[in-house]
């Protein structure tokens, strides 16, 4: 994807979507701009999901020391380093043991309506359990918000689309980022199931029309007014 946004070749994806909905402005720093933002949360979520892709990835179990020993984490301060080394254990304790491994973030292209360009997704996870395959997005937060559904409806019709005859179920791991498991009075891991039936895509679709039509409009020239709930144009000062 970074490559592409070099190219400036026209596509979408969810993240994409996500965030024009979220903010233009951001939008248009990120990808008109190409003024990429940066923090620790940031930094803490692609580490993890480097570690649960090797996690996934090797024959082995891998223990949370030795996940963290293959990142390169010092970059994070100490308190983020804490946090990311619960979620890792947090990932090991929650380990899908009851499947066969079908993909571990294997991208793709799927063309959803004529009036839109080719949408990229990369699943974190797509397991396999008889005629069902399970796709799984990890999510890691100081808290546990609603995840948007809509990204795994994405993910199982490109399944569906490979996958004749297949059933296909949708979950969100959250990972909340603690500092001590052992003093935490609410549970700092969740697995949420999703509805991902067909006939949410045209929804989507509609959401990603809409979406397309505005971000083909943005003036390269004229940046756009923050949304007025935008918390990285709150708390980011160079983009406010």
């Amino acid at each position: 994807m970074a490559r592409l946004d070099r190219e400036k070749t026209a596509y979408l994806s969810h993240s994409k979507l996500s965030l024009f909905e979220r903010c233009p402005r951001c939008y248009y720093r990120q990808y008109i701009l190409d003024e990429k933002p940066d923090s620790p949360a940031m930094l803490l979520g692609t580490l993890f999901h480097k570690a649960a892709h090797v996690f996934y990835r090797s024959h082995s179990p891998s223990s949370p020391t030795k996940l963290f020993a293959r990142l390169n984490a010092r970059p994070l301060d100490i308190e983020h380093r804490g946090k990311l080394r619960n979620a890792l254990v947090l990932l090991c304790q929650n380990r899908w043991s009851d499947c066969d491994i079908v993909s571990v973030e294997e991208p793709f292209f799927i063309d959803l309506d004529s009036g839109l360009p080719p949408i990229i997704g990369v699943p974190d996870l797509v397991l396999s359990n008889g005629k069902l395959l399970k796709v799984i997005d990890h999510k890691t937060s100081t808290k546990f918000n609603k995840p948007d559904a809509g990204q795994l409806v994405l993910y199982a019709e490109h399944l569906r689309r490979c996958h004749k005859n297949r059933q296909v179920a949708g979950f969100f791991d959250e990972y909340r980022l603690v500092s001590d498991l052992s003093t935490i009075r609410k549970p700092a891991f969740r697995r949420t199931q999703v509805p991902v039936d067909r006939k949410l895509l045209l929804a989507l679709i509609k959401r990603y029309r809409a979406a397309w039509k505005g971000i083909t409009a943005l003036d390269p020239d004229d940046e756009p007014f923050p949304a007025d709930d935008c918390w990285l144009c709150r708390r980011s000062a160079p983009w406010y």
